[in-house]
């Protein structure tokens, strides 16, 4: 074995790399050439890496693995929205000085409040956007003509 390469650092590599040849030379600075040799030299790494080709092909390996990444985006969603939910938080407690921000003020109150008819907190960002264009949509032409009403004046 290479000093710098023992039957660790292989193993480790070819772990974080699942069994890739390629990838785990890439991880030790090698070539996919030079690893594969240096697993050859090795009864320990070669049970090793056939442990982890035999994982791999198993059907019940991959299940878990797709269990594991949707549990994971699940997880990351419910961090995600626990931070908006804060950002939205923030802005329904700001003061304000302009219509302007006294509209942000309220659409985010709205979407704290989330819809009366589904449970409490769990709110869907669908059903949000829906209120809050059609929140937009009834004070856009009273905000027009507020505007237009003022350029009249001056």
């Amino acid at each position: 074995m290479i000093p710098q390469l023992s039957e660790q650092k292989i193993k480790d590599a070819l772990c974080v790399a699942r069994g890739d040849l390629f990838v785990a030379a890439s991880y030790l600075a090698t070539t996919p050439r030079q690893l594969d040799r240096l697993i050859r030299s090795s009864e320990c790494v070669q049970a090793f890496a056939a442990t982890i080709q035999t994982i791999r092909n198993d059907p019940e390996y991959e299940r878990m693995s797709r269990e594991q990444f949707e549990d994971e985006l699940e997880r990351r969603a419910c961090e995600y929205q626990a931070e908006a939910l804060d950002v939205i938080h923030e802005l329904a407690m700001m003061p304000f000085d302009t219509a302007a921000m006294a509209e942000v003020k309220l659409k985010a109150a709205i979407a704290l409040r989330g819809d009366p008819n589904q449970g409490k907190g769990d709110t869907s960002h669908s059903i949000v956007l829906a209120e809050l264009n059609q929140l937009y949509q009834q004070s856009a032409p009273r905000i027009k003509s507020i505007r237009v009403a003022q350029v009249d004046f001056q």
